[in-house]
């Protein structure tokens, strides 16, 4: 192992946020005494919680500028706003992991069923109820543009029989749940 590759790996390990020892190596290539720094590595407790709340916090804050985006284009259409229901957001969220961690972009789940199935399972009641998903979309600007696009999931975010949202967002899946009592 040359010096730019012991480098290399110990630069990946700090890129992945996992805390790096060095330890020395006898016998390869290095400066002083003949030795080589190496790098392991091993995922402290704090690092992960820390990465883990910095990664809730995007996806809190991408679901929050989707709904305000939303309400945005319901204002200009002379609707009401959305209000935000924590169970449906919570719904929301999960959908979105579901797609990911399956692998599967559909409104029906292979683990929870149609939307409406899904919503009987998180015990949230409704008379009107839809779903808007999207896929690949870096920012919430472009799902709710790319939504606007398309009538359906326009006509789920302009129903005025609508007043309840939930907004998940998880790795490149976004996830509209919307609900009217």
């Amino acid at each position: 192992m040359n010096k730019s590759k012991a480098k290399a790996i110990l630069s990946g390990a700090m890129l992945l946020g996992l805390t790096a020892s060095l330890a020395s190596v006898p016998g390869l290539p290095g400066s002083g005494s003949g030795a080589v720094y190496a790098a392991t590595s091993s995922t402290s407790k704090s690092s992960a919680q820390q990465t883990a709340a910095l990664y809730a916090k995007i996806q809190a804050e991408n679901a929050a500028k989707v709904v305000a985006l939303v309400n945005v284009e319901r204002k200009n259409a002379g609707l009401k706003p959305l209000v935000v229901h924590t169970n449906l957001t919570k719904m929301a969220k999960d959908k979105a992991i579901d797609m990911y961690k399956n692998k599967y972009f559909s409104h029906t789940s292979p683990k929870y069923g149609s939307p409406f199935d899904m919503m009987d399972a998180y015990k949230i009641t409704y008379l009107y109820a839809g779903e808007n998903i999207a896929k690949g979309q870096k920012t919430p600007a472009e799902v709710v543009a790319a939504w606007m696009d398309s009538p359906g999931h326009k006509a789920n975010i302009l129903n005025p029989k609508y007043t309840l949202i939930g907004v998940g967002y998880y790795n490149g899946h976004w996830v509209q749940e919307f609900i009217g009592k």
